[in-house]
């Protein structure tokens, strides 16, 4: 485990938006039966999620992502069956965070997310957690969903 996190100043950020994400399920029920089909063919359900830490006014802060006006969660996801977390985080950044390919904020630098060290892991009946921190560069652009 490495013993230092680079903290960059909030500032050094641009946040910009981008179309809201679509639910993947119509209703409660719709999810609830995906899940269990999910379960049936594949076992259990991975997620990976990322904590990233910058400062604003001398303290640390942990970005989180707002869904749907009153739920704030870390940015990540669930892993495909097979695959790797560190990959499986990159990725879901990207589709959480990254500006979109072609806006002026775009680096064309997908993927390019430096994952530290798993923080956490929990075990629980349906789904497993992964928590890593991501260590930023010094200054980036970064697209968040419209809420």
């Amino acid at each position: 485990m490495s013993n230092t996190i680079n903290l960059y100043p909030l500032s050094n950020f641009t946040f910009s938006t981008k179309e809201a994400q679509p639910e993947e399920d119509p209703s409660v029920s719709a999810r609830l039966q995906r899940l269990q089909n999910n379960y049936e063919d594949f076992g259990m359900r991975r997620t990976v999620e990322g904590i990233l830490v910058v400062h604003d006014h001398g303290h640390p802060h942990i970005l989180m992502l707002q869904i749907a006006n009153a739920f704030f969660k870390l940015p990540g996801d669930y892993l495909k069956p097979g695959e790797d977390e560190t990959e499986g985080l990159k990725a879901r950044l990207d589709e959480r965070l990254a500006p979109l390919p072609g806006s002026a904020q775009h680096l064309g630098q997908d993927g390019d997310w430096e994952i530290g060290d798993c923080l956490a892991q929990w075990w629980r009946p349906n789904f497993e957690t992964f928590m890593v921190s991501v260590d930023f560069r010094e200054e980036g652009n970064m697209a968040l969903s419209r809420v």
